[in-house]
């Protein structure tokens, strides 16, 4: 089932908190800043609030858009539980986690997400 856009908010914004907690906690590390320095810590923590991003909306948008046929022969695909998967997006590698299916004709594992992403077979 998806997730509310409650639920998804507070996902991210726990992941954006925790990664400005380590902004700030690197920052304490440090005796000096100068602006190269200060540059680089929100860089990271930029990055790290993207990707968190990227990676809760793909897992809301795979949820939401999944189909339980199968792809090749139209037959009911088995659910076999989430798996975790690296992308590699504009904002970085991301880890998502969606649901994974098997083909009993077709004999073939399936992320069937990969469509609703625009994703290709050589892009994973």
């Amino acid at each position: 089932m998806p997730h509310s856009d409650e639920e998804l908010k507070a996902r991210m914004m726990a992941e954006a908190e925790a990664a400005i907690e380590a902004l700030l906690r690197e920052r304490g590390e440090k005796s000096e800043l100068d602006l190269s320095d200060i540059e680089h810590l929100a860089r990271e923590a930029g990055q790290r609030v993207m990707q968190g991003l990227t990676a809760n909306l793909a897992d809301a948008e795979t949820e939401a858009k999944t189909k339980v046929v199968c792809p090749e022969c139209g037959q009911a695909l088995e659910n076999k539980g989430k798996r975790e998967r690296n992308l590699v997006t504009d904002t970085g590698e991301v880890r998502i986690k969606r649901g994974y299916y098997y083909c009993p004709t077709c004999r073939k594992g399936i992320f069937p997400p990969r469509s609703s992403l625009g994703l290709e077979q050589d892009g994973l």
